[in-house]
């Protein structure tokens, strides 16, 4: 099934109850998380029709624009988003039994590492293991996926010359050592 999606990220939390509570009493979405995502940061994710997540993002664009405030709110949108990808959020990570690559892609916000593994996750046939983002990242974002080396190389390439905002590092393991695999459970 397939979500579209608004992300908000914020740099304080009282900001996010405000917009949570505007969005939840105005608007007829699904609040798909609300979560800390570092002491201090706080991330809002929520679904619903076309319409409403546009409706949602002009009204939260436009309480940025007049209140100084809310100047730093993070917003993202995702149009056609595989439920599925939003079950990976934090997943424990259970590697197949056979790793032929793994690529790793980490970013500064947790907004951007979401929207970038719905780009992956079309891209090519790789399969995200987990988006990480929470307590203990510093509000950052990691996406690690698996696939044949010419698949993870070719995405790694792809983003590392899109200059992907909040982008820090790519990485891939080619024929990650069962050492590797056993101690990085991240």
């Amino acid at each position: 099934m397939k979500k579209n999606l608004i992300l908000l990220e914020f740099r304080n939390i009282s900001s996010a109850f405000f917009i949570l509570n505007e969005i939840t009493k105005n608007f007829n979405v699904n609040v798909e998380e609300s979560r800390l995502i570092c002491p201090g940061k706080y991330l809002l994710i929520f679904s619903g029709t076309q319409g409403e997540i546009d409706n949602v993002r002009m009204n939260v664009e436009e309480i940025r624009n007049e209140k100084n405030k809310y100047k730093h709110i993070i917003i993202k949108t995702i149009s056609g988003i595989s439920s599925d990808l939003l079950e990976k959020l934090n997943k424990i990570i259970n590697y197949p039994e056979y790793v032929r690559s793994l690529g790793i892609v980490e970013f500064s916000n947790t907004a951007e590492a979401i929207k970038t593994a719905d780009i992956i996750e079309d891209m090519s046939p790789v399969v995200i293991l987990t988006i990480k983002i929470g307590i203990g990242m510093c509000a950052k974002g990691v996406i690690i996926f698996e696939g044949d080396t010419s698949a993870v190389t070719e995405i790694i390439a792809k983003i590392d010359n899109e200059s992907i905002e909040g982008m820090i590092s790519s990485d891939i393991v080619n024929s990650p050592s069962k050492i590797l695999l056993d101690n990085f459970r991240f």
